[in-house]
């Protein structure tokens, strides 16, 4: 317990060191003028007026300093683009990885006689991104349902931030000799993103600020969350990402390419005899009159086509408004209200091909 007090004092004092620093030459200097002031010849008047001044320049500087020590040891939201300084505490304090480099506990090579073993494979919503305790993510919350109602099952989180469709089928090919007997495939809008997607230097441009910005960001917390708070360019930039994510679909030969790219993959696992289930997450940030319906039905086209059950949770939100299912102010990912859901619809399709 000491130890680890003192592990917890010393990152403090590493870390604050500037903002402590400057309280104390504040103090230091508000003490000597309070006593420079007060022993000068100066009218009463004009000696209240100047204590004031200094006073209130004392005040300021140790307000500011407690609201940095807020942004960065207790303000505790996630950021979906890792624009914001305290995107960083959000992972520290949140995201802890296996020896696979997944956000998962260990995964066990050798599947033990009679255990039904589920791979849920997908980007930064089956991650768990903006899910600050993993229980309350989708594909825990399904194993926990499944061994509560007797199932011997293992369920292995499989989720990537940022990975479209080439990338999530690359980490099932190089995980695949866990032997899943059941894959669940979480769907998103940006699956048909390429290697070079047209999202990342809609991020690159938007994350770039003057050098005077970028340097005021990385010593405060505090003026970096109202920079962000206050400018339009993260929605804005959430608006660019959505729009390069629809245009894909109205991209013909990009669409043909996906669509080949999906069939492939789910003749691949039942080649292999696997069980497959895509569950599909709609895009909380387009939620509205406006929502591209039409990808959604030709994605759910798509995979009865290849004769593979889905969910669609668009139904389910259609009539939401965003505020009520993002993770957070700064983070569109789904909260785990949705997440919930997500579990609770994939539990019964999962029990149905567990019984097949």
């Amino acid at each position: 317990m000491f130890f680890n007090i003192w592990l917890r004092l010393t990152y403090f004092f590493s870390d604050f060191w500037e903002y402590l620093l400057l309280c104390t030459v504040s103090f230091l200097v508000f003490v000597f003028a309070f006593y420079k002031i007060y022993k000068s010849n100066y009218s009463e008047r004009r000696k209240k007026i100047l204590l004031a001044i200094v006073f209130a320049f004392f005040l300021i500087v140790i307000v500011f300093s407690m609201f940095e020590a807020y942004f960065r040891y207790r303000y505790d939201e996630s950021d979906g683009l890792g624009f914001l300084q305290v995107s960083q505490k959000w992972n520290q304090r949140h995201v802890v990885y296996n020896g696979a480099f997944f956000r998962d506990r260990n995964f066990e090579d050798k599947k033990k006689p009679g255990v039904i073993r589920i791979g849920v494979l997908g980007d930064s919503l089956t991650f768990g991104a903006g899910i600050k305790n993993v229980n309350n993510r989708f594909s825990n919350i399904l194993e926990k349902e499944l061994k509560d109602s007797g199932y011997n099952v293992e369920v292995y989180n499989l989720g990537k931030p940022g990975y479209d469709i080439d990338g999530e089928i690359e980490v099932y090919n190089k995980e695949k000799y866990l032997n899943f007997d059941i894959v669940v495939w979480e769907y998103f809008i940006n699956d048909i993103q390429p290697r070079n997607s047209t999202g990342s230097p809609i991020i690159t441009k938007s994350s770039q600020r003057t050098k005077i910005l970028e340097f005021i960001s990385k010593k405060s917390f505090f003026l970096d969350y109202l920079y962000w708070r206050f400018s339009s360019v993260y929605d804005a930039t959430i608006h660019d990402l959505e729009d390069a994510d629809v245009d894909q679909y109205k991209n013909q030969k990009r669409l043909k390419v996906f669509e080949q790219q999906v069939s492939d993959f789910i003749s691949s696992l039942k080649a292999d005899n696997k069980k497959v289930v895509v569950v599909m997450f709609p895009s909380v940030a387009l939620l509205g009159n406006n929502y591209p319906t039409f990808i959604t039905d030709k994605m759910v086209k798509l995979y009865k086509k290849n004769d593979v059950p889905v969910i669609n949770l668009y139904p389910y939100y259609k009539n939401k408004k965003p505020e009520e299912l993002k993770a957070s102010r700064f983070d569109t990912h789904p909260n785990e209200k949705v997440h919930k859901l997500a579990a609770d619809l994939l539990y019964e399709q999962i029990v149905k091909q567990i019984k097949k």
